[in-house]
């Protein structure tokens, strides 16, 4: 079965490569954060942030085919392993999500912690080996199952509610707007410190496992417009309401997505710091979880993007400059 799957994807991988960013770049917060965004601040703010979350690929993937000099840098130790440290905060992030949703159910919270550890360590000793095909064969199946799950979702979601929908205001309060372009400008960064986009490239470039070269810059849109599907049933779930079990399916759901994440920064660390030492990373940073549970998702995410966004202008400061310097040279 592996097998057969392998051999589709070396064939075409275009379809597997964009449906693994964009089950990579959603993350946990993707869902519960663009619920939260719509009910607390209303459309215009939840859009906004909606629309920068489909635009985070497409522009990284424009940005770097016109300034591959990025590539350069992030090929260096120094930039790698700054990158790489980001994967830890990414691990907890997702695992906060899969612990925070399950709480809401039947499962409790410390079953959500459970199944948190499980899935973690599950995916630490299983990317050890052949990890980038089966991160992106895993993560292309998983995606697949997202979208029947939230189409379903929706559909009973909608009907359970029958017509008594969650009031929603349009955001145009200052305010809201503010924290709706706020967010949007935190995420665009984001997609310059996923070393594993990097690495999916080089992967491409290399022809390792002999899969058929592909325009990584068609990937990445692809990826960003598959998200953009997922998004809209993302919105439109802030309308409606959960009965017990509705929220069981949803905190499976949420999970699905927070997997597919977390398995490609798990992979992250192996990618910049070896098996050795990436597993030693990846074990400690499961360890050290519990500290950060009671900050939520949104507070993991508001920190990881903070961070990353003075750490990606640094890196496109630095390939400009490189850049204007190869140019130089060549006069």
């Amino acid at each position: 079965m592996f097998g057969t799957i392998t051999d589709k994807f070396k064939e075409n991988p275009l379809y597997y490569y964009g449906l693994s960013i964009a089950a990579s770049w959603a993350g946990v917060g993707s869902l519960l954060n663009s619920i939260t965004i719509t009910q607390q601040y209303g459309w215009i703010p939840s859009l906004i942030w909606a629309a920068a979350n489909i635009a985070a690929c497409i522009v990284f993937g424009i940005i770097v085919h016109r300034l591959p000099e990025i590539r350069d840098i992030i090929r260096t130790k120094t930039a790698r392993y700054i990158v790489g440290a980001m994967a830890v905060f990414h691990i907890w992030l997702n695992m906060n999500g899969i612990q925070t949703v399950f709480s809401d159910t039947i499962v409790s919270a410390a079953g959500g912690t459970a199944i948190a550890y499980i899935v973690a360590i599950g995916f630490i000793f299983l990317l050890l080996w052949r990890g980038m095909i089966r991160n992106i064969l895993t993560d292309s199946a998983s995606w697949i199952a997202v979208y029947g799950l939230i189409a379903l979702i929706t559909i009973l979601a909608f009907i359970h509610t029958n017509g008594n929908y969650n009031a929603i205001s349009l955001g145009m309060e200052k305010e809201a707007l503010e924290f709706g372009i706020e967010k949007a400008l935190l995420l665009l960064p984001g997609p310059f410190t996923f070393i594993y986009f990097f690495e999916i490239m080089d992967y491409n470039d290399s022809g390792e496992d002999k899969a058929r070269r592909v325009n990584m810059q068609t990937a990445f849109t692809l990826g960003g417009l598959l998200f953009g599907g997922y998004m809209l049933f993302a919105l439109a779930l802030a309308l409606v309401q959960f009965t017990p079990t509705l929220n069981f399916i949803k905190a499976v759901l949420i999970s699905l997505i927070a997997i597919s994440t977390l398995s490609t920064f798990i992979f992250s660390t192996y990618i910049v710091f070896g098996r050795k030492i990436g597993l030693a990373i990846d074990i400690v940073a499961v360890l050290l979880w519990p500290i950060f549970i009671e900050m939520g998702v949104m507070g993991v995410w508001t920190l990881v993007a903070s961070i990353r966004t003075y750490l990606v202008g640094a890196l496109l400061v630095a390939a400009i400059a490189l850049k204007i310097a190869h140019s130089r040279r060549c006069l």
